[in-house]
């Protein structure tokens, strides 16, 4: 609470206000505000106000930082996007797969001859090897959403699916219910209130 006090009266309503992204200081700003702190010649709360610092730890920061020969101005730094992996025909990955196991499983190598992932070749490798077959390879994502299983087999497989989502979901409902009661327990004071819940 004395923090927020301390920053209205600095910044009036704004001082309140969480910024989005930290707010940067010049190497002269930094400097100029470590050699007040170290002569004394103001008080915390006067510095603060002066070089418009948000926090005392923020100065304490810099002091250690100017002590060791350190103090520096932050760089910004961006987020590096990720790359999304390129397009592989199901011809290319059959080529892939079987350079990569014509050179003893050479994953690094065969992800930079053919420009993919070093996970995607080992992804494709494992896949092939499981089912000795070149269909496990093929890119069924979306194409099984919707239809009815064709068989007794997915008829099964499917009622033991969904029969397992709903024992997952009700055990999720008696955790909450169980937690619920938890919290409501914490807020009665006295063990013999009569709003004690039962579990």
């Amino acid at each position: 609470m004395s923090k927020w006090i301390k920053q209205f009266l600095m910044a009036g309503l704004a001082g309140l206000i969480r910024p989005k992204h930290n707010r940067k200081y010049s190497l002269e700003t930094k400097v100029a505000a470590v050699k007040a702190y170290l002569s004394s010649a103001y008080s915390n709360q006067e510095l603060l106000q002066r070089y418009q610092i948000r926090n005392i730890s923020q100065l304490h920061q810099w002091v250690i930082s100017y002590n060791s020969g350190n103090l520096t101005v932050n760089q910004t730094t961006r987020k590096r996007a990720r790359r999304m992996g390129r397009k592989v025909t199901f011809d290319e990955k059959k080529s892939i797969v079987q350079w990569t196991i014509d050179h003893d499983n050479n994953y690094k190598a065969a992800a930079e001859k053919y420009n993919v992932s070093y996970q995607r070749v080992y992804s494709w490798v494992r896949k092939y090897q499981e089912n000795n077959d070149w269909a496990a390879l093929k890119d069924n994502r979306g194409r099984n959403k919707g239809k009815e299983p064709t068989n007794e087999l997915e008829r099964l497989r499917k009622k033991v699916r969904e029969l397992e989502a709903r024992e997952r979901e009700r055990e999720v409902q008696i955790a909450f219910a169980k937690k619920l009661v938890e919290i409501r327990n914490r807020e009665v004071d006295r063990p013999d209130d009569i709003k004690q819940f039962r579990k």
